[in-house]
């Protein structure tokens, strides 16, 4: 599609969804210790989901008619890669309001939040960077589309993304395996301008094996003047936006600092001024000076664990928030969150199973464990000092017909930036469940059908064009 060209608005219909009966979800445990027209909600999948829950949480009851008050402008992205295809839904009324037919939205660099409805992610079917708004109709349209040129080997995927605190710039990080010639794409999204440099890394001893290999290269749009930083083996490397936007096609570093082993997870405040990675046994942060780095500060992780899975910031801009699988008995997974301006670090265990992604909102962050074909959602409040480490709500989900067999247990959790609202999509089942959050307590308000099945869970993200973006990372 080209810029500026309008998507499918998936054959709108009239009218909103009805809405279906909802279940209060009960705490079982609450301790200190994680394409069709006009699709409508599924009574029949909920049914079903409201008598196990039934049996699971001994309680139901109808929501609070404070659940319908005022309409929520805020949409719901979903990406199904396997099938090619991204949707967006209207988050309160579950009505699909538009389609990018044929997009292979990179989940792993995931999608960017640029403000004012306006969302940047990695179509791997290009491979290229689209640039999307979804205006006031929930239609979504491709604003800008630049393809990423190979100019490192062969494209593989898009390893991590990232975009400026103004939110006008855009870093695209390859990830080819085992090697040290990286590339790195930047695209001014004001100008439609883009320039694509080789970037050079180095092999290190990797945390993981012992043995010589490669990391993945970490990408950051920091810093006064804009840099680009990396993480390039062992160390973060810093490089003038200017001069590659000028033509610089293999730059040299303007500044160069050590990096602990194994990062897996950019982390940056939301000013830019203060970015790092969770690493193999903890977390890594840096400030930017105008010269390059500051005194960096490390934290092992509080509990043994793999290094966070996919961390992401909190809405103040300075709490990143993660979970892990521990190391321990049971391997419990743990949901860690870290200051990015002190020494600040906490984890807290959710239980043992397969985790999806960590959420975060202002009053808590959240992740759902699947563990012998049952659904936890695990809700964790934030803390007095900062960090996500209060009361832990645990609530077991309705099992919504999801079939068995391999990859049947992948998930993918999004919340609303106020958290008021969390979406869960499961593998196979073509929905998402939607379940409203007040306080400590969650209900389910129905689910979304969405127009594949999505096989391996599929990709999450809300849109909401009122909030002020305080994330620098696709996630």
């Amino acid at each position: 599609m080209r810029p500026g060209g309008r998507a499918s608005t998936a054959g709108r219909r009239t009218g909103h969804a009805q809405r279906v009966p909802s279940a209060l979800l009960c705490p079982y445990s609450a301790e200190n210790h994680s394409q069709k027209a006009g699709t409508m909600r599924i009574p029949s999948l909920l049914a079903a989901g409201v008598a196990a829950l039934g049996l699971l949480a001994g309680s139901l009851a109808a929501p609070a008619p404070a659940a319908e008050a005022a309409p929520r402008a805020r949409w719901l992205l979903v990406a199904d890669p396997t099938a090619r295809a991204v949707s967006v839904a209207d988050a309160s009324t579950g009505r699909i309001t538009g389609a990018l037919p044929g997009a292979v939205l990179g989940t792993h660099a995931g999608v960017i939040q640029m403000g004012h409805g306006r969302v940047a992610f990695v179509d791997e079917a290009g491979p290229r960077l689209d640039v999307v708004d979804i205006g006031s109709s929930g239609v979504p349209r491709i604003a800008s589309s630049t393809p990423i040129p190979a100019v490192a080997g062969a494209w593989t995927r898009a390893g991590w993304i990232s975009d400026d605190p103004g939110h006008r710039f855009v870093a695209v990080g390859s990830d080819i395996d085992g090697s040290t010639t990286q590339q790195v794409t930047i695209v001014d999204t004001r100008r439609q301008l883009a320039r694509t440099a080789t970037i050079r890394t180095s092999e290190v001893t990797l945390a993981t094996t012992g043995e010589r290999g490669t990391e993945e290269m970490e990408t950051f749009l920091v810093g006064s003047p804009l840099r680009l930083v990396v993480t390039a083996g062992g160390r973060l490397d810093s490089y003038d936006v200017s001069a590659i936007l000028g033509g610089d096609t293999a730059p040299a570093p303007v500044a160069t600092t050590p990096l602990g082993a194994y990062p897996h997870g950019p982390v940056a405040d939301a000013r830019g001024t203060v970015i790092g990675s969770t690493l193999h046994d903890g977390i890594e942060t840096v400030p930017l000076t105008r010269g390059g780095f500051g005194t960096s500060v490390s934290r092992a992780y509080p509990e043994p664990a793999v290094q966070s899975y996919r961390p992401r910031m909190a809405p103040d801009g300075e709490t990143a928030v993660g979970t892990q699988t521990g190391t321990g008995p049971g391997a419990p997974t743990l949901l860690t969150s870290s200051s990015m301006h002190g020494s600040g670090v906490a984890s807290v265990a959710l239980g043992s199973g397969a985790s999806t992604r960590a959420v975060v909102t202002p009053g808590y962050a959240a992740a759902v464990v699947t563990g012998g074909g049952v659904d936890t959602l695990s809700l964790v409040a934030r803390g007095g000092a900062g960090l996500y480490d209060g009361t832990v709500t645990s609530v077991r989900l309705p099992a919504l017909g999801q079939s068995p067999g391999a990859g049947s247990a992948a998930r993918f959790l999004a919340a609303s930036d106020d958290g008021s609202e969390l979406f869960l999509s499961r593998a196979g089942t073509g929905s998402v469940l939607e379940i409203d959050v007040s306080g400590t307590t969650a209900t389910v308000r129905g689910t979304i059908a969405v127009p594949s099945a999505l096989a391996d869970g599929g990709y999450l993200a809300t849109v909401d064009p009122h909030q002020r973006p305080y994330d620098l990372s696709g996630r």
